[in-house]
């Protein structure tokens, strides 16, 4: 018998029923959009979520390690992901479109444990970016999410730059 469950697909609807306690708009929106985003294979987990704040933890699996270290690419996916997730939340409010235009890593450490990615956004400069995307302008920020290892140490930092445009909305 052939078995077509996906791997990590579990996981993956974990996040959305946690997203959907929050606000039903902000899970439909990550359900939407589950093929472009491949954060539930990393083992990504949504710890909390409020306001202008999210916390994601990344624990270390067989999944998303090479040599008993995480790879690269699921530590950004880690940084994506909260940064998205604070973002989902502003847009919630108001609309916009937004679209990475790079990213970088600083590793502080050797990262062989589990990761706790925490982003915020202040809100004077949400301001400053809301108020360039109204005037119409295409908006730019550069947004600096921190990461810390299982034991407290900090594990590195991802620099995601990101632009925004107001969200065209046809008459009614």
């Amino acid at each position: 018998m052939r078995h077509n469950k996906i791997i990590g697909w579990g996981t993956f609807l974990e996040v959305v029923e946690q997203v959907q306690k929050m606000s039903p708009w902000l899970s439909r929106q990550i359900a939407k959009r589950a093929s472009e985003w491949p954060f539930w294979y990393s083992g990504l987990q949504v710890k909390e979520w409020e306001g202008n704040a999210a916390h994601v933890h990344l624990p270390l699996s067989v999944r998303n390690s090479v040599d008993n270290e995480v790879c690269q690419g699921h530590l950004l996916l880690g940084a994506e992901l909260a940064l998205r997730l604070v973002l989902l939340r502003y847009r919630h409010e108001f609309p916009f479109r937004y679209w990475f235009k790079g990213s970088r890593l600083e590793v502080h450490h050797v990262v062989d444990q589990a990761v706790d990615f925490r982003c915020k956004i202040d809100f004077a400069e949400w301001e400053r970016i809301r108020l360039d995307i109204a005037r119409g302008h295409t908006a730019e920020a550069e947004f600096i999410v921190p990461a810390f290892l299982g034991d407290g140490r900090s594990a590195l930092q991802a620099h995601l730059h990101v632009a925004f445009q107001l969200e065209k909305f046809l008459p009614a």
